[in-house]
């Protein structure tokens, strides 16, 4: 059969070559597609790659048939074995335009290959025109497939290529940085993303503005990936000259930065700026947190010296003084406060010790003081709540005592009329850090001070609030038993677990004096078998779930509500039972055998039990 599709494709591909009005076989190549290139000989294969290349070289209609097939066949070579086909045409291949789509398709995936070693990628980097032509295709295609084959390419030969210093001597050292030297080092190719993406200076694409600011977002996605990788190659000054036509008096990160985005008039481009700071942030982050370094990057002193975290911020913390345009602000607002939870998150010792922790408390004591009603029914406040997740718990708890507390921007949550954001972000808060609090051989307090005390100020949170909001566990339980609102079921079940599973540490510092109105069981797991959890969560996870068995998907239906509700309650009870199981190898004697047997017995069940409520419980938020 093979053998009879072969002839087939052969008769097509030379008839269409000797006749342009010759329409290629679709169903033929897609045959092929599945059958032919399973186990075809090593010589066959060739002769179709090489019949089917000439073929492209003049074909006046749709070549994706042709292309998919090539894709196919070339799969097994090396780039080495690529080169050795002949004359691959990689720069005409990369050419910009909608009718070059599949063809770049091809010499794109062809390229690729070259990102499997770094003798390869070295080979890549000193075919001038191809780089220079890939990197324009990059920033200027239309097409968004291509965009990010592309972007992905351009990585991967950086990361192949990337010299490694102080490496083990049996271990890769990395490559030879060739390819580097051609995007940064080469006059031609610098200049490409500055005449791609530069509003202002000369340029030999003619791209309108429309495809100047896709370009520009392209370079600021791939960007802190760069810088990720080597800084000093994204920041620093490469061409000087070149630069200057544009005036940008640093690197590629300067250009992206500072001089080439229009704020005032490009409000949605303004946003794709924020976030670039956002990503660089992220990607310049340090690596270890040891107790007395600055906790800074050289990403976050680069947008600081250049004024760009001050005023990225100040968007958000709407300071007094600050004129911002409202529509600016509305489109603006939410960028800003991912801006401020980034670096909260990823710089908290440096966030701790500046001028912002204030700001954004006030901030957010303002936007999260709304109404029950509000809360319930409005649109939630999710930028407000995602920020007050990312902060170091020592910023929610700087003051302490009842009066303390309520200045908490944590203390406005509510829990009864409530939303699903908010048990989302009390779940963050209460869980404590990411990783379990685990202490090796020889680790003390100053060896990992971060997640230890992150740990014990969550804690602390945790039943601060529930000291002033001792209707906590009734609401959860509540909102976790209404089937009809499905998301906030999940959420108040997700609250739930987090407290179960959550890594607290009882040590006791200032910041974290815990109140005296309520018993403080040191773990998450045992704060459920206390008062006020005890009433509540216990019995809701052993009761059976609620169900609409009697309608269409109903019980066992894995996209129904009932069960995806069911199956997060099981989880949750599941998580539950391991942690008891420790405990009772930690504390024989103490009862909790008996809790154990009978939460056993529970999960034995699944998590639909025979005994589940038919019809469920059709409820409404309580207001």
């Amino acid at each position: 059969m093979a053998d009879t599709i072969i002839q087939r494709l052969n008769d097509n591909v030379n008839a269409t070559t000797n006749d342009s009005a010759v329409a290629l076989d679709e169903r033929l190549f897609d045959e092929a597609e599945l059958i032919v290139t399973q186990s075809l000989p090593a010589e066959t294969r060739l002769q179709l790659v090489s019949s089917l290349s000439s073929l492209l070289l003049n074909l006046q209609q749709d070549p994706t048939p042709a292309v998919n097939l090539l894709l196919k066949l070339v799969e097994p070579f090396s780039f080495s074995h690529v080169l050795q086909l002949g004359n691959v045409p990689f720069t005409e291949g990369l050419a910009v335009g909608e009718h070059m789509v599949a063809f770049n398709r091809l010499i794109l995936a062809l390229l690729s290959k070259a990102s499997h070693n770094a003798a390869d990628a070295a080979t890549l980097a000193g075919m001038l025109d191809t780089v220079l032509a890939l990197v324009r295709l990059w920033l200027c295609t239309r097409d968004t497939g291509i965009t990010n084959q592309s972007h992905q390419i351009l990585l991967d030969l950086l990361a192949v290529d990337q010299q490694r210093e102080d490496t083990d001597a049996h271990v890769p050292t990395g490559g030879q940085g060739l390819f580097w030297k051609r995007i940064f080092g080469d006059r031609d190719v610098y200049r490409t993303f500055f005449e791609a993406c530069s509003l202002t200076g000369p340029s030999l694409l003619k791209l309108n503005k429309s495809q100047r600011t896709l370009a520009q977002a392209r370079l600021m996605e791939w960007l802190p990936k760069v810088a990720a990788m080597d800084w000093n190659a994204a920041s620093k000054s490469h061409h000087p000259e070149i630069e200057a036509e544009y005036k940008v008096n640093g690197g590629l990160l300067d250009l992206a930065a500072t001089h080439m985005v229009d704020t005032k008039d490009d409000v949605l481009m303004h946003q794709v700026l924020i976030n670039f700071y956002s990503d660089i942030l992220r990607a310049t982050k340090p690596t270890v947190r040891l107790a007395g370094s600055p906790g800074d990057s050289a990403g976050l002193r680069y947008l600081v010296t250049q004024g760009v975290h001050a005023g990225t911020a100040a968007i958000y913390v709407q300071l007094p003084g600050v004129q911002l345009d409202p529509l600016e602000a509305m489109f603006l607002y939410g960028p800003a406060a991912h801006y401020i939870a980034t670096y909260a998150s990823e710089y908290p010792d440096h966030f701790l010790a500046s001028q912002m922790p204030k700001q954004a408390l006030d901030r957010l004591g303002v936007a999260l003081d709304l109404s029950a009603a509000k809360w319930a029914h409005s649109d939630s406040p999710k930028h407000d709540l995602h920020l007050l997740a990312s902060l170091p718990r020592k910023a929610l708890l700087a003051t302490t005592g009842t009066a303390g507390w309520r200045a908490s921007p944590l203390s406005l949550l509510p829990s009864k009329a409530t939303n699903p954001d908010v048990l989302n972000t009390l779940a963050a808060v209460f869980h404590g850090p990411a990783r379990d609090v685990i202490f090796r051989p020889g680790t003390t307090l100053e060896q990992e001070p971060t997640t230890i005390e992150e740990a014990s100020q969550a804690r602390a949170l945790y039943y601060h609030y529930i000291a002033s909001n001792n209707r906590f566990w009734e609401d959860i339980t509540r909102h976790a038993d209404t089937v009809a609102l499905k998301d906030l079921a999940l959420a108040a079940i997700n609250c739930l677990t987090a407290v179960v599973t959550a890594n607290w540490n009882d040590s006791e510092t200032e910041t974290t004096t815990l109140p005296t109105t309520l018993a403080t069981p040191p773990s998450g797991h045992l704060a459920i078998l206390s008062p006020p959890a005890l009433e509540y969560a216990l019995p809701y996870l052993l009761k059976p779930p609620q169900t609409f068995a009697n309608i269409v998907g109903g019980r066992g239906d894995a996209e129904s509500s009932a069960y995806k509700i069911a199956a997060a309650k099981f989880d949750s009870l599941k998580a539950f039972q391991v942690r008891l199981v420790t405990q009772v190898e930690q504390s024989p004697g103490q009862g909790y055998e008996d809790i154990l047997a009978t939460i056993n017995k529970r999960l034995a069940e699944g998590p639909l039990s025979k005994e589940g409520e038919v019809g469920g419980q059709v409820g409404t938020m309580e207001l």
